[in-house]
């Protein structure tokens, strides 16, 4: 004979909870807070980077009024006209120097001519800031003609000659130097003659 023997006791069945209208409004207060919790912090948030987007156009509009404000100044910058005036004349005059100094080394390398030793002596030892603008050369002088900025660089000039083979035995017999009101050069001429022709 089958007999069944129910083991569970009533203690341990599973029991249903039914929802209360207490806890339902408890839980619905709770949720409310978390919104309003939530919807305060992303309110926060939005407020910061509203801040951080005006102070980005604030700097973007500080850029903008710069660079037009650099590029009035530019635009607004013309050259000096006196400036332009003097950058043409010292233009010219170093055309002329280079065209000279061509011309000495023409002749100092036609070797058909006596004196193609004294001219590229002349042509080599010109210093800076001077400039010859005439020179005669005869089997017992040479005279040069010429302008400078500073009136010490003719001696320097002088020096650098006497120390060149095509120049010894000769002296300066004759400087002269005049500055015009009209411009700021000085001009200088100068001529050499051997000692036995300046003893005389």
């Amino acid at each position: 004979m089958i007999q069944q023997v129910n083991l569970y006791k009533p203690e341990f069945r599973p029991s249903q909870q039914h929802m209360t209208a207490a806890r339902v409004a408890m839980l619905a207060v709770v949720l409310l807070v978390l919104v309003l919790v939530a919807g305060g912090w992303f309110h926060y948030r939005a407020a910061g980077l509203e801040q951080s987007l005006q102070a980005e156009r604030a700097g973007n509009e500080q850029i903008q009024q710069s660079i037009e404000r650099m590029s009035s100044d530019i635009e607004g910058r013309r050259p000096d006209p006196q400036l332009e005036l003097a950058v043409a004349r010292v233009t010219d005059t170093l055309s002329r120097r280079q065209r000279l100094l061509e011309r000495v080394e023409r002749l100092a390398n036609n070797r058909s001519d006596g004196f193609a030793a004294p001219m590229a002596a002349l042509a080599r030892q010109v210093p800076q800031d001077l400039w010859l603008t005439g020179l005669t050369l005869q089997q017992d002088q040479v005279s040069l003609q010429g302008r400078t900025r500073t009136g010490s660089l003719v001696p320097v000039y002088l020096e650098r000659l006497g120390e060149e083979p095509a120049f010894t035995g000769q002296v300066f017999g004759r400087f002269e130097l005049t500055r015009s009101d009209d411009h700021p050069w000085i001009e200088f001429r100068v001529a050499t003659r051997r000692d036995q022709e300046a003893g005389r």
